[in-house]
């Protein structure tokens, strides 16, 4: 059996190399023997039935490793050692094995591309497309650097969104907090008294006593429910379909139909100006470009105009029949059309909306606060109302 082992030799260097042995208890009694220290091992697969490990890349993660990539073919640092060398500093087990496999296939001869499409799930077809196009155009090096900064942007727009979302859901969790509270600890106990009292109540104030009476027998169940049901809800918004309704949804509302809408014309500016800046073919680039969008009726407009270009029609012909950009951004396209300057067109869009989207975010919250805080009030209020109309005919029924 074929292992890959880190060796400490006795004058203190440390040697990574593929040995034979029956198994990792006699290749270490072997090492020992020679005065060797066995610092890590793995078990290698025969190649011919290896198969590739669903392992997925954190976008930080494959930031460093794009950045890391550019850095070497730019030195003129071959491929190969470049990943045997993040594979030693790799502490994921899976993310090393990953490496490793990279590794042997480039230098088995295979393109970097076809090497990075045996793992989709740590690489998307659009970083796979990207690398093809630069292999082909023999420009890697400066498409990795482009991709680098477009993994960036995108950290940094979902860093955005992410902020953005903190307000509303730490209100959200507060609320319920508190009628949980109210619901399973307070209006029991004043329900416990008022039974004792034996005043005769309004329809709300008993419906309120039976359910916090309910609420208060369940409680372990209620909130056990309550974080299945948001783990299902992640699941579920994580796919496309439930996803693209619900961004739908939303991009319907008032609020975030332009944080929304603004964030998808800076999503498909930025990714089609580096597919383009990559040499990909523009059906090609508006098929990735397209597919990296989220909200659909965006996403269904770029497939719209795809058809359109395929039949024959100009990029700028085809966004305005679909409707996909507004007039000022349908305009600089069309000058950068003429001009043969799309990918600069589209970097200057990007850049654009990048500030629009932002603004827009603020805008937002400057907004959902107040309607947030709102909501709650009256939920929150409308159980202490409640409550203190159930104290009031309690009182009023001792009165008589």
């Amino acid at each position: 059996m074929q292992f890959e082992a880190t060796i400490l030799e006795p004058d203190g260097a440390t040697v990574r190399t593929r040995l034979e042995a029956q198994d990792e208890q006699a290749l270490h009694d072997e090492l020992g023997r020679e005065g060797r220290l066995l610092v890590r091992v793995r078990a290698l697969e025969d190649k011919a039935h290896r198969r590739p490990k669903t392992i997925k890349l954190h976008p930080r993660r494959l930031l460093l490793l794009t950045q890391a990539l550019h850095e070497a073919l730019d030195a003129g640092v071959p491929l190969l050692g470049t990943f045997k060398a993040i594979a030693d500093q790799e502490e994921d087990a899976g993310v090393s094995a990953m490496l490793d496999d990279l590794g042997d296939r480039v230098a088995a001869g295979q393109p970097l591309s076809d090497a990075l499409e045996r793992h989709p799930a740590a690489f998307p077809s659009i970083y796979c497309s990207l690398v093809r196009a630069g292999e082909q155009s023999g420009s890697l090096p400066q498409v990795l650097q482009s991709v680098a900064g477009f993994l960036e942007w995108k950290m940094e727009i979902a860093g955005t969104v992410k902020q953005a979302m903190i307000y509303p859901a730490v209100i959200a969790a507060a609320g319920y907090g508190m009628v949980m509270f109210m619901m399973s600890f307070v209006i029991p106990r004043l329900g416990a008294v008022i039974s004792k009292i034996g005043s005769e109540l309004p329809a709300a104030s008993r419906i309120l006593i039976d359910a916090s009476a309910f609420v208060a027998g369940n409680v372990v169940a209620i909130l056990l429910g309550t974080i299945g049901a948001l783990v299902a809800a992640v699941l579920l918004l994580r796919t496309r379909a439930v996803g693209g309704a619900a961004l739908s949804l939303m991009g319907s509302l008032p609020v975030m139909r332009n944080v929304l809408g603004t964030l998808a014309l800076a999503q498909f500016s930025r990714t089609f100006a580096v597919l383009l800046n990559s040499g990909l073919t523009m059906t090609s680039a508006l098929e990735l470009g397209g597919a990296a969008v989220a909200l659909p009726r965006v996403r269904d407009g770029l497939e719209g105009a795809r058809e359109r270009i395929l039949g024959g029609a100009r990029l700028g012909e085809a966004l305005e029949a679909e409707a996909v950009l507004p007039p000022v951004a349908l305009s600089m396209v069309k000058v950068g059309e003429e001009a043969g300057r799309l990918p600069i067109t589209f970097e200057r869009l990007g850049r654009l909306y990048d500030r629009e989207v932002k603004d827009a975010v603020k805008k937002a919250l400057g907004l959902l606060e107040p309607i947030v805080t709102v909501l709650l009030g009256l939920i929150v209020g409308g159980v202490a109302v409640l409550v203190v109309t159930t104290i009031y005919s309690a009182m009023k029924g001792i009165g008589k």
